[in-house]
């Protein structure tokens, strides 16, 4: 299962609309994604219109 992660985020939301299981939310600086709700899918990655977010091979957190 892949670990996601948001680097340089414009704010466009489509991200938090297409996840699944709303595992990315909004926070003070910008999105988070909550490990427990991550299921690795990767819509988000695919969807992300200026490459802002990465998964890597190694999963985060217990899943």
């Amino acid at each position: 299962m892949a670990a996601v992660t948001i680097g340089a985020c414009q704010g466009c939301g489509a991200c938090l609309l297409t996840c699944p299981t709303h595992a990315i939310r909004p926070t003070p600086g910008g999105l988070t994604v909550r490990d427990d709700r991550c299921t690795g899918c990767l819509e988000c990655l695919e969807i992300c219109p200026v490459d802002a977010i990465s998964a890597t091979a190694e999963p985060r957190g217990d899943r």
